[in-house]
């Protein structure tokens, strides 16, 4: 008996349950898309570590853990750390104006205009090539652990993956990310402490893995100073949070959610990381790095045990694509649709759009993952662009004044030719193109901004200076302020 058929078979007919009874509650588009505003801790909280723990954190850290060592945590400190400081500061603001996406809060400040960029930006250029990057991931354990073919794997996953977001929307998606934290949590530690037994101990851990791979800043200042801007600038925009944060109760709920969440993925993500580092003790050099996660898996435990394991790692995989799938959804039904094409929409039409766009996003995800298989290089291109181009346009929103729409539209197309051109050119001197991508976002959105006047439509504010004029939670009772 295939064991690890099993406990995934179960595993996924336990999520549909969920699914199915949660879709009840969807009737309409605020239902679907932010659970009409009532989400709890638990669903939050788990929701983010199932979101965070995706195929780059359990896949791709322990290929970095092989390949790079602890060096690759100060990606876990970037994230976590730039997270929890962005929302000590911002979160409150964010779940006051009840933005449904990043790109509303261009919206509403700068015009509508400034907001199509943004919106194209993350649904297509993160959303979707990060959903291919799941796909990959699963593929790969279908892959390790049955004689079904790769591209099958693919196949199968975007089929599992696109059922359960088109049945539930947020509610859905939610409530089974709760669910697969624990089983995440316990797969991550059970897969760690085995291993780390496996070779010996602790003690002979430290022993027997190279030097350089226990040594930080093995890798070198430059190198780590890329790793750490690659992943830390991202989360101050990373929509997925924005919106975990909008859809909370209250602001109390959604930032503790938030924070707890993301300190529980970074032990996680560092977990990974050593596991990496015992597969250089176990596995020959040569050895797949994207492989030694599930390799750890299949080897080293009892297919009664390992079937387990391996849902852990399906659950992270499965979470992340659902949660990329409907965040996307959401920029092209509220940012794109109603934004340009139709405004006058009813909620009904919308919620269609919501799961037409989910469709539309997974297609092309499914086209991604069939032509790229390097899981880490397709996160690195869709962190990085989306970080040059949206950190200090909102950075502005929230703390510039004098910021203006042309300043924001000019900086956000500059950083992303300045980052493809960086790209292109092989990243001279070593460094990664988010910086000077960031560098020239800054340079223009300052140099147009004190250039050009603010257009009739801004409404000219720096949120965060007037954040006690956003007393209520209602947006229809917030009032952006004057100068």
């Amino acid at each position: 008996m295939n064991w690890h058929l099993v406990w995934i078979i179960g595993f996924l007919v336990l999520l549909f349950v969920v699914s199915l009874v949660a879709t009840r509650t969807v009737k309409t588009a605020d239902n679907y898309i932010m659970g009409d505003f009532k989400m709890g801790f638990f669903p939050i909280c788990g929701s983010i570590i199932a979101t965070v723990t995706g195929s780059a954190a359990l896949i791709g850290g322990a290929a970095q853990g092989f390949n790079l060592g602890i060096s690759y945590s100060i990606t876990v400190i970037s994230f976590v750390g730039f997270t929890i400081v962005s929302m000590l500061l911002l979160g409150p603001i964010i779940r006051r104006l009840k933005l449904y996406t990043l790109p509303d809060l261009f919206a509403r400040r700068f015009g509508k205009a400034s907001a199509l960029l943004p919106a194209l930006i993350i649904a297509f250029m993160y959303m979707t090539p990060t959903f291919g990057m799941q796909l990959v991931g699963m593929a790969s354990i279908l892959s390790s652990i049955t004689e079904l073919p790769y591209i099958w794997g693919i196949l199968l996953g975007f089929v599992v993956i696109i059922a359960f977001t088109m049945i539930g929307g947020l509610p859905s998606v939610a409530w089974t990310d709760a669910i697969q934290t624990v089983v995440i949590l316990a797969g991550v530690a059970l897969t760690f402490i085995f291993g780390i037994i496996y070779v010996g101990g602790p003690t002979e851990f430290v022993r027997s893995a190279p030097s350089d791979l226990l040594s930080f800043g093995s890798i070198g200042t430059t190198e780590m100073l890329n790793w750490f801007l690659v992943f830390g600038p991202f989360y101050i925009v990373w929509q997925t949070t924005w919106q975990r944060i909008t859809a909370a109760r209250s602001v109390k709920t959604g930032m503790s959610a938030v924070i707890v969440g993301f300190i529980i993925s970074g032990i996680i993500g560092v977990m990974a990381i050593l596991i990496g580092i015992a597969g250089v003790q176990v596995f020959p050099a040569e050895t797949n790095p994207d492989s030694v996660y599930t390799m750890f898996i299949v080897d080293l435990f009892p297919d009664w045990f390992g079937g387990l394991l391996m849902v852990s790692l399906l659950a992270a995989l499965l979470t992340g694509a659902t949660s990329f799938l409907l965040s996307g959804a959401i920029n092209i039904s509220k940012d794109i649709y109603q934004g340009w094409v139709n405004p006058q929409a009813d909620d009904e039409r919308i919620l269609k759009v919501s799961r037409l766009s989910v469709a539309a996003m997974a297609f092309l995800g499914l086209l991604i993952a069939l032509l790229i298989e390097d899981i880490i290089a397709i996160y690195q291109v869709a962190l990085s662009f989306t970080a040059a181009s949206l950190v200090m346009p909102v950075m502005a929103a929230m703390f510039w004044r004098r910021a203006t729409k042309a300043g924001v539209i000019v900086s956000i197309v500059g950083a992303v030719a300045a980052a493809l051109l960086w790209r292109i050119a092989g990243q001279p001197l070593g460094i990664h193109e988010i910086g000077p991508g960031l560098v020239v976002s800054a340079v223009l959105l300052v140099a147009v901004s004190l250039g050009t006047a603010h257009s009739p439509d801004e409404k000219v504010t720096a949120y965060f200076h007037d954040r006690k004029r956003l007393g209520s939670e209602n947006p229809e009772d917030v009032t952006a302020g004057a100068s």
